[in-house]
C-alpha cells in the first residue's frame, strides 16, 4: 500500500467509517469484547485502505469496453444444412 493511498481521498464515509472504528475499539477495551474488537478492526481497516462500498463510487462497475448497444441486432451468419 502506497502512502498517497493512504493520505488522500479522504471523503466522509471514510472519515464516518474510521470514527466508527475508533469508537467500537474504545468499547472493545472497556467491556472487554473481542467481537466488537473484530468489528472495529473491519472498520478501521476499510477506512485506512479505502476499500469497502463505503460510497456508491467505490463499487462501480468497470465500464465495457464494447461500445455496441444491446438494442442493436448483432450480424448472424446462418449455414444451411441438408
Amino acid at each position: 500500500m502506497s502512502k498517497s493511498t493512504l493520505l488522500s481521498n479522504w471523503h466522509t464515509m471514510r472519515r464516518v467509517a474510521l470514527s466508527i472504528g475508533i469508537f467500537l475499539a474504545v468499547m472493545a477495551v472497556w467491556y472487554q469484547d473481542i467481537l466488537t474488537g473484530f468489528l472495529s478492526a473491519f472498520f478501521v481497516f476499510q477506512a485506512v485502505t479505502n476499500t469497502g462500498c463505503m460510497v456508491a463510487q467505490s463499487c462501480g462497475v468497470p465500464k465495457d469496453e464494447d461500445t455496441r448497444s444491446y438494442h442493436e441486432d448483432p450480424e448472424i451468419n446462418y449455414t444451411e444444412i441438408k
